[in-house]
């Protein structure tokens, strides 16, 4: 039986993405090694945070609300783009400037609601902040929980729970998927995939952390709690894929953009990303005190 195109395309585009991807890693991971910022890192995420927005708008828009895109693009730019150079930024790392812009934002879009009232009503600055805290998770990424120079590690972590999740759970879903996981939000995902999805991504996981110098951070971690974390974050990855066909659900489109095809938008790129971040963030500053010392 020949193979649907669809599968055909993600099988064949998914390693090329991988290889491109793990491209700019390694290019940023040299950048760490000799004391730098991880510049191609804090680039490739510029350039994905503007095009989110891009599709957020554009999924509003097909809901006649117009939302704002300068203050939450404005913000976003300026704490990836002063992150490429220590000495611009006027905050001590990229969190505690991310609360200080977070902060900015908020007063903003409030007095836009005052002063605009008449095109600029509360429900768009309901969605215009949703839109900027769901985005602006992506600056996680530019302060893992780990030693500086392992974040390249670290990023490969997060993308081979979710990617891996990712594309199991597409292959079985397709192919022996027959219960239905999410019927109204995303009618195309089953337990069946979501299960094969949670053992590749958590198998991937855990590869990562075994096998590289991520293994002397968790060297304290009991395999079953390393296993058990890496099962959570590929679940969360799995929930932040959920989210974005929520909002596409919403919105009544079928992808957030048509950035490439069979693969969408930005958004359908990097979902997996948004929650992952924080989950992993929180998981590993846990695992890491409770087992300190044992």
């Amino acid at each position: 039986m020949p193979i649907p195109r669809k599968i055909l395309i993600r099988v064949i585009g998914a390693p090329l993405l991988v290889a491109a991807l793990c491209g700019i890693l390694y290019l940023g991971h040299q950048f760490e090694k000799e004391g730098q910022s991880n510049i191609p890192l804090d680039v490739l995420l510029s350039l994905v945070a503007v095009v989110c927005v891009i599709e957020f708008r554009t999924m509003c828009l097909a809901k006649n609300i117009r939302i704002d895109v300068f203050g939450p693009t404005l913000a976003l730019m300026l704490l990836l783009g002063m992150n490429i150079q220590s000495a611009w930024r006027p905050w001590g790392s990229p969190l505690e400037g991310w609360g200080w812009l977070s902060l900015l934002v908020l007063v903003y879009v409030l007095c836009k609601i005052v002063f605009r009232f008449n095109t600029f009503p509360p429900e768009a600055g309901a969605l215009t902040l949703l839109g900027y805290g769901y985005i602006s998770l992506l600056v996680l990424l530019l302060a893992p929980p780990v030693p500086r120079g392992l974040g390249t590690y670290y990023l490969l972590f997060l993308f081979a729970a979710g990617k891996g999740s990712d594309m199991a759970a597409f292959v079985a879903g397709k192919s022996i998927g027959k219960h239905k996981m999410t019927p109204v939000v995303s009618p195309n995902k089953t337990w069946e995939g979501g299960i094969a999805g949670g053992i590749v991504g958590t198998a991937a996981g855990a590869a990562v952390l075994l096998l590289t110098p991520l293994k002397d951070v968790f060297r304290a971690v009991p395999l079953p709690a390393l296993l058990l974390f890496c099962l959570i974050v590929t679940i969360a990855g799995q929930v932040g894929d959920l989210i974005k066909s929520a909002l596409k659900r919403w919105a009544g489109v079928k992808d957030s953009g048509r950035l490439l095809p069979e693969f969408g938008g930005m958004l359908d790129m990097v979902d997996s990303f948004l929650l992952e971040a924080p989950v992993a963030c929180m998981g590993t500053l846990l695992l890491i005190k409770t087992f300190k010392g044992s």
